[in-house]
């Protein structure tokens, strides 16, 4: 199955660490990650879809930093952004006003920003915040798939 040309964007995945854990992820090292929830900004111009189901599941070749924290952390959610443009770095820059701390140089090695990686204590659905969050960057950056012709 070959995915669909309007399946590209970017994306969120929430994770969950139940405890405190030292985590070694490829060059970054050795870091420790506090017990919350992480939020990790990323995209896939090509394949979106593919892309989150891939960081859902454990079994798979380990490519990014994400791909490490994943193996030690629970999945819980994750949200698209459908677009042909970036937003993923606009993303961690709106993340990283409403939320209580960040992973530097996490999952940013390809950009300008300090981190794709942010934390929190409490569960990010509950956060009227980051609610608002999801729902702006999903209106702003909607566009239609196809055109859809009403009558005759």
């Amino acid at each position: 199955m070959k995915p669909k040309k309007e399946d590209k964007g970017s994306y969120l995945l929430i994770l969950r660490l139940n405890k405190p854990k030292n985590i070694q992820i490829g060059r970054l090292g050795i870091i420790f990650f506090k017990k919350g929830f992480y939020i990790y900004v990323g995209s896939a111009m090509r394949g979106l879809s593919y892309r989150v189901k891939r960081h859902i599941g454990l079994k798979k070749v380990k490519h990014w930093h994400i791909d490490k924290l994943r193996q030690e952390a629970l999945f819980c959610y994750a949200f698209t952004v459908h677009s042909s443009i970036r937003v993923e770095c606009k993303l961690a820059d709106a993340l990283s006003k409403i939320t209580q701390w960040k992973v530097n140089r996490f999952g940013s090695s390809d950009c300008e920003c300090e981190t794709h990686l942010f934390g929190m204590s409490e569960d990010p659905i509950c956060s009227k915040e980051f609610q608002r969050l999801i729902k702006n960057f999903r209106l702003s950056y909607f566009e239609p798939v196809e055109e859809v012709k009403i009558g005759k």
